[in-house]
């Protein structure tokens, strides 16, 4: 059978895994920097599976696009992939629940390796199913890179089981870096951009359906008890234009560039990761509206996003330096440096004065930047 479909419907699946992954942070029990920072485990696990999946599609887009077809057997170790992949966000969060116990750690473990052997044999079921086609034998794949990761692996399980039980959880992270380094050299410039089109599309689209989800529901069916929640349908409004936004930036963005390359991809999935604590955030700042270390991280998240999409678009550039339009509509960077200038001010002014005056900050910068950009880079797509 041809790939389009199951490309689709296996993006799909690892869209919701990402985005979901949030939904298993526990909420800070207080508006301070210090309970904040108090759930570290579950945002470093977040980030460790985060970019495991990423990775995990990467490797993928890049056999996917040089296949024609795929068989049953690829298609049942796919689905066994699949799988496993579903229940990261669960054993996940279970793991930094659990950070120091040896079952928690154990079954963490297993199932990283079992999704990197799953992926591996996938990947070599799709080789069975194309042998005939050139374009793979570009790729030069070589089994010491699937194997290192694995024996970091088995030395962590060895280190739990002797001196130090969270051996695994790190040697999961050691791992996971590993990869990414290994498919960075397999990275290069590609023209086909839509699979990571419609993966930025799936994963934006489920964080805004994500944030709805988080508000709380009223306590009766009376107008008042709706008004009590309108804190909460504030930081959605605007937490929703944030995440509208940075789909516009990447429609506008694509809708010019001619190549990719894997630096770029991995800006931009920086940024999707940053976008993705937005739902979490929206509940932290709303229910903690006039606090500051809500709205200062909020604010700082936001700064964050403008500077991946800085580096993602500079590299862009770099790539593609004969495109005309990628050019002239970045030509600077003064629509992100407005953006963070403006959030950063407002931080300062949040601390001394009136928090809330952060997360509106975000807003107005938004508003800024469509008036001195939307139009530019709208009259170059019809160019």
């Amino acid at each position: 059978m041809e790939t389009n479909r199951f490309e689709t419907f296996y993006d799909a699946i690892l869209a919701i895994v990402i985005t979901i992954l949030v939904l298993k942070i526990p909420h800070p029990a207080n508006p301070t920097w210090g309970s904040f920072f108090s759930n570290h485990t579950y945002f470093i696990t977040y980030f460790i599976v985060f970019l495991a999946i990423i990775n995990i599609w990467f490797s993928n887009m890049n056999i996917f696009h040089r296949v024609d077809k795929i068989n049953n057997r690829a298609l049942v170790t796919y689905g066994v992939l699949i799988f496993l992949v579903s229940l990261f966000p669960y054993f996940a969060s279970w793991l930094s629940l659990n950070l120091y116990s040896l079952t928690a750690e154990t079954i963490f473990g297993l199932l990283i390796i079992s999704a990197n052997i799953s992926n591996v044999i996938a990947l070599f079921a799709l080789y069975g199913a194309n042998k005939s086609s050139e374009k793979l034998s570009e790729l030069n794949i070589k089994k010491i890179y699937f194997l290192v990761p694995l024996i970091i692996e088995i030395i962590g399980f060895i280190i739990s089981y002797t001196v130090y039980v969270p051996g695994i959880y790190f040697a999961s992270i050691l791992s996971v870096i590993l990869s990414v380094i290994y498919n960075r050299k397999q990275g290069r410039q590609t023209g086909d951009t839509e699979r990571f089109e419609a993966l930025i599309d799936a994963i934006i689209a489920i964080i805004i359906t994500v944030i709805v989800l988080e508000i709380p529901q009223a306590v009766n069916g009376n107008l008042a008890s709706l008004l009590e929640l309108k804190l909460e349908f504030i930081a959605y409004a605007i937490s929703f234009i944030v995440c509208f936004n940075m789909w516009d930036f990447t429609y506008n963005l694509f809708a010019i560039i001619n190549k990719i390359n894997y630096k770029s991809i991995w800006a931009i999935s920086a940024s999707l990761f940053f976008l993705s604590l937005i739902p979490y955030l929206t509940i932290y700042v709303s229910s903690n509206f006039n606090e500051f270390a809500p709205q200062c991280i909020y604010g700082l998240d936001f700064i964050i996003i403008a500077l991946c999409s800085i580096i993602a678009t500079r590299e862009l550039k770099k790539i593609d330096e004969d495109n005309h339009y990628l050019q002239t509509a970045f030509q600077n960077y003064n629509n992100f440096i407005i953006t963070i200038i403006i959030t950063a001010v407002f931080i300062i002014i949040g601390y001394f004065y009136y928090p809330p005056i952060i997360l509106m900050s975000c807003l107005f910068s938004i508003i800024l930047t469509w008036i001195f950009m939307y139009k530019k880079i709208n009259l170059l797509n019809l160019i």
